[in-house]
């Protein structure tokens, strides 16, 4: 089972889209997959699920175990660990974890991944918040790729290298040479503005593989159907972008 983590250092790039977009193509492929929520605003969750009987806090917590958690979505071979975005009275919540228990577990997603595993999932797939904590770093250490999502402006860009330092500092820290990140999604392109060929270019030239995501409307009309891009049909250039982003992962 491959475990991917999509990260960045920078709200507001598309990076639950992506998430999301990659895990329904590889679904799309016969590949069984299994979408973590990782992100407490559970964006990703809202788009999948009506509703849900347990979630990722509970799971990390030990209250129920990873069969109970997992959620089938309304796509073939799509599945998602849901994080409940409204902290509930009674119930210890994702953020709640994040801020007193992270820091004392950090195999805790490794153990996850390894129960995941029995029940032959073939990908798993971290959409994570845009922070870099120890809550992050845990995932970090059970994911065998990380891939990056930016847009093209400077804002973007100053998270890149953020994102890059944090990335290195936590592979020195922890002696590791994972996860991979070999992978940089520039999305919401826009050919006509200048500045994303001159973003690109400096993206090319280091030693990623960057795949171009363009602007497409229906990304936001398919949330609001809670729909993937894939159902709701964007353009081809955004499905072939999807396509090769999956291609990449293999």
């Amino acid at each position: 089972m491959k475990k991917i983590a999509v990260s960045i250092q920078k709200g507001g790039v598309g990076k639950t889209t992506v998430s999301l977009s990659l895990a329904a193509e590889l679904a799309r492929r016969g590949k069984k997959v299994l979408l973590i929520d990782a992100d407490p605003q559970g964006n990703t969750t809202g788009t999948l699920l009506e509703s849900f009987s347990h979630d990722l806090a509970e799971t990390l917590y030990g209250d129920v175990t990873i069969d109970q958690a997992i959620s089938k979505t309304q796509i073939e071979n799509l599945y998602i660990i849901p994080t409940n975005s409204i902290d509930r009275k009674g119930f210890r919540s994702l953020r709640t974890y994040r801020t007193s228990e992270a820091s004392k577990e950090p195999f805790i997603f490794s153990d996850l991944c390894e129960e995941v595993k029995k029940l032959n999932f073939d990908y798993c797939i971290f959409d994570t918040s845009p922070a870099f904590d120890e809550f992050e770093e845990n995932i970090m250490i059970a994911s065998d790729e990380v891939i990056a999502v930016i847009k093209a402006d400077a804002y973007s860009q100053d998270g890149l290298q953020i994102f890059k330092n944090n990335l290195e500092s936590f592979k020195k820290r922890k002696h590791s040479q994972n996860p991979k990140f070999e992978t940089i999604v520039l999305n919401e392109i826009n050919r006509s503005i200048k500045l994303t060929d001159i973003i690109s270019e400096g993206l090319n030239e280091g030693d990623f593989n960057v795949v171009f995501v363009p602007v497409d409307q229906d990304f936001k009309y398919a949330t609001l159907a809670r729909q993937t891009i894939q159902q709701r049909g964007g353009k081809k250039e955004t499905l072939d972008a999807l396509k090769n982003l999956a291609d990449l992962v293999k």
